[in-house]
């Protein structure tokens, strides 16, 4: 019993640290294609599209969440690696609650043309801090 549970355990980390590079992987598309696609499409098509990825994003990063669960729960022996799956979700929490709190500010920051980063770069360090995540759980 212990051994089933402790490969399951394997795999939901693992699970995390794929979902959250998969995740990171769709927020570099998203910004990409936002840029090719913002003088090519209509205002209604383009909204259309950015809304229907939005979505995606949206149940991946959902998805992220609740494997980032899974993954503090089953590595929960090991202080280092759950010290990184902590870690790593409490960046993802930011990167999607920083719209929300802090509107204003990133209306600002459009004009500074330093938007995407605000999503790039919390989003590549949650998934970096999984990986390590990952590494301390299986050493």
């Amino acid at each position: 019993m212990n051994t089933n549970l402790g490969r399951f355990g394997f795999l939901v980390v693992g699970f995390y640290a794929w979902v959250t590079a998969v995740f990171f992987g769709g927020i570099l598309l998203d910004i990409m294609y936002s840029h090719l696609l913002y003088g090519v499409l209509s205002t209604f098509e383009s909204t259309t599209v950015f809304s229907e990825v939005a979505d995606i994003l949206l149940l991946i990063g959902v998805i992220t969440i609740l494997a980032a669960i899974g993954a503090i729960a089953f590595s929960w022996s090991s202080r280092i690696a759950r010290n990184l799956f902590i870690a790593s979700l409490f960046i993802l929490i930011f990167e999607f609650l920083t719209p929300v709190f802090f509107y204003q500010f990133v209306q600002n920051v459009k004009e500074l043309n330093i938007g995407p980063w605000l999503r790039i770069i919390p989003s590549g360090l949650a998934s970096i801090l999984a990986f390590f995540g990952l590494h301390q759980y299986y050493r």
